[in-house]
């Protein structure tokens, strides 16, 4: 990747509606990402979800993920490193948890973008059956490979079975889609009856108020709100079971009657109202200042 700030990436795409509304009018909210490259990103008028301004490809993304993104934002071309792996399991420990009141004895879950396996080896050895599967090859070679695991080395879009699960779990994957609303029907479509389904995602709310466009970069094709998650489980006909909302959001899913669309869109447009390209700048520089000096940030 060319990292020479001011300038585009190589990669580049198009003009897109909103991913979950399909509402084509936008606000630019920032022209630059963390790197200072140029990578415009919008929210939406109608439901205030964040994004690129120019969306990759489905093959531009594809081949970028299998090949690039580990490289690019974690300068690792092999397998996880210790750090990695440790960090992962202290995670996967916390989501478990989370889970644990609404698990039947000996469920089936099923780790969308599983990564190097942690969550799926943590959920087996407490007697779950649980597998995976991840995009990237050295992640899925070595959970596959050197830990033993059921994960398959495929993205979403090529993953198929036939064998229905209780739990699908994706932590921290659905930011980086491009047309997360497919992604989610999918999902749904592997549920047993009563099936339910554990999204985490960044809270982009919480990393603009802090960071400002500090917390924009080209592997975030998207950026989820509180409301923007519970929107697109809402379009999907799932309800929320429990939100754990930190700076991170994660929300839990099930079949049943959403909240009206067009309360979660005002909730949503509420979530980023101040969030404008001049109040991201400003807070961009606060940040930067405050990390200078040693003085924590302003959220």
């Amino acid at each position: 990747m060319n990292f020479l700030p001011f300038t585009k990436y190589s990669l580049t795409g198009s003009p897109v509606e909103c991913p979950i509304c399909g509402n084509v009018k936008r606000t630019q909210i920032s022209k630059y990402d963390r790197r200072f490259k140029i990578l415009p990103h919008s929210k939406c008028d109608e439901c205030a979800l964040v994004r690129h301004e120019f969306m990759l490809s489905d093959e531009q993304l594809s081949q970028y993920y299998s090949a690039n993104y580990r490289t690019d934002y974690q300068w690792v071309n092999s397998g996880p490193t210790s750090r990695h792996i440790q960090k992962r399991v202290s995670e996967a420990k916390l989501r478990l948890n989370n889970l644990h009141p609404h698990l039947k004895k000996n469920p089936k879950i099923l780790d969308f973008g599983c990564g190097s396996g942690e969550f799926v080896e943590l959920a087996q050895n407490r007697g779950a059956m649980a597998s995976g599967f991840e995009p990237g090859k050295s992640y899925s070679k070595y959970a596959r490979d050197q830990k033993g695991l059921d994960v398959q080395n495929c993205g979403w879009e090529n993953y198929e079975r036939e064998e229905k699960v209780d739990v699908v779990t994706a932590f921290h994957v659905f930011e980086h889609l491009i047309d997360p609303l497919k992604a989610f029907h999918k999902s749904v479509s592997w549920l047993n009856v009563g099936g339910i389904i554990y999204i985490e995602v960044p809270n982009m709310a919480n990393g603009l108020k802090r960071k400002g466009f500090g917390s924009l970069h080209m592997a975030h094709t998207i950026g989820f709100g509180r409301y923007s998650l519970e929107l697109l489980g809402a379009y999907c006909d799932m309800k929320i079971l429990e939100v754990f909302n930190g700076y991170n959001i994660g929300i839990i899913f099930k079949k049943g009657v959403p909240r009206p669309l067009d309360k979660i869109k005002k909730d949503s447009i509420d979530e980023f109202k101040n969030l404008n390209l001049k109040q991201i700048n400003k807070q961009f520089w606060i940040y930067s200042a405050s990390k200078l000096f040693g003085k924590r940030s302003v959220d």
